[in-house]
């Protein structure tokens, strides 16, 4: 007990001295910048600062080197040296190629492209984190980030009613429901180790290929109208008229099939819950 206690406090004290050290190599850096701290007093600071990093890694990373105190300061001046060398470098060479570097492209990307390639990175990331999460609850919520990612979308396409309409119906809605199905489901609920299974993967990933395919061929190759300023006039009107004049038949049809699809749902769902109480009744 007592060696390893006394082993516990040796660690300790090298933990205070990395810690001291470190805070004194930043201390010295803020005062050389802000409070005007001469070079010679700033380098003799952040070399003892190195000196007591040092001796407090030597606990940890360095295995217990055989530091004495003449190797120690010859090993301390050394890494300060090189440190020197690297910051020096950083400082004189790379920090500025960066900032060059990084206002030429700054300067070559619009925020509108720059807008459309984030907004696209969060719907291909929200639906692949929907699609290859294992936790249902993360499908649900990755699933948020891809409705809102193509909201943003149609906003920039000029499309206001599409993107108010993904909002309130997918997400406020859809989604809303698809949660409240999770999370008050009793199978759900008292059973939280159930996953999202991943069934029939090689088809899905031929799917997946044959897509991704099309939608590259048809990116590349399809002859799209580029206009210098698109329009954002509003389209709520003109999609009006249209659901009730030319796509009049197709709006109801659509309609007529979702209807289905309700009550296909309503039907599945109430023979399945009195199968559930009749095979509760039989026990």
């Amino acid at each position: 007990m007592a060696a390893g206690s006394s082993n516990l406090r040796a660690y300790l004290v090298r933990l205070a001295v990395l810690a001291a050290g470190l805070g004194a190599m930043i201390l010295a850096a803020v005062l050389h910048r802000f409070a005007g701290l001469g070079l010679g007093l700033t380098l003799t600071a952040e070399y003892l600062a190195v000196c007591c990093v040092v001796w407090g890694l030597n606990a940890f990373v360095f295995r217990r080197l055989p530091l004495s105190w003449f190797s120690l300061l010859l090993f301390s001046a050394a890494v300060f040296g090189g440190l020197f060398f690297v910051a020096y470098f950083v400082r004189g060479i790379v920090a500025p190629f960066l900032v060059d570097s990084a206002g030429r492209f700054i300067g070559l990307v619009r925020l509108a492209d720059l807008i459309f390639y984030v907004l696209a990175l969060m719907t291909v990331a929200g639906a692949a984190g929907c699609a290859f999460s294992r936790n249902i609850i993360y499908s649900a919520w990755s699933l948020l980030f891809a409705f809102l990612g193509v909201a943003g979308l149609y906003v920039l396409l000029g499309a206001d009613f599409p993107a108010m309409a993904q909002v309130l119906i997918y997400v406020g809605g859809v989604l809303v429901l698809i949660l409240f199905a999770i999370m008050l489901t009793k199978q759900i609920g008292g059973d939280p180790s159930l996953t999202n299974a991943h069934l029939g993967l090689p088809i899905g990933a031929a799917l997946a290929a044959a897509t991704i395919g099309t939608l590259t061929y048809m990116a590349v190759m399809a002859p799209w109208k580029v206009v210098a300023h698109p329009s954002y006039e509003p389209v709520s009107a003109a999609l009006g008229i249209a659901f009730l004049t030319d796509f009049l038949l197709p709006f109801e049809v659509a309609s007529v099939v979702l209807l289905a699809a309700l009550v296909g749902a309503v039907v599945i769902a109430r023979k399945e819950i009195k199968e559930t109480s009749d095979t509760v009744l039989e026990r």
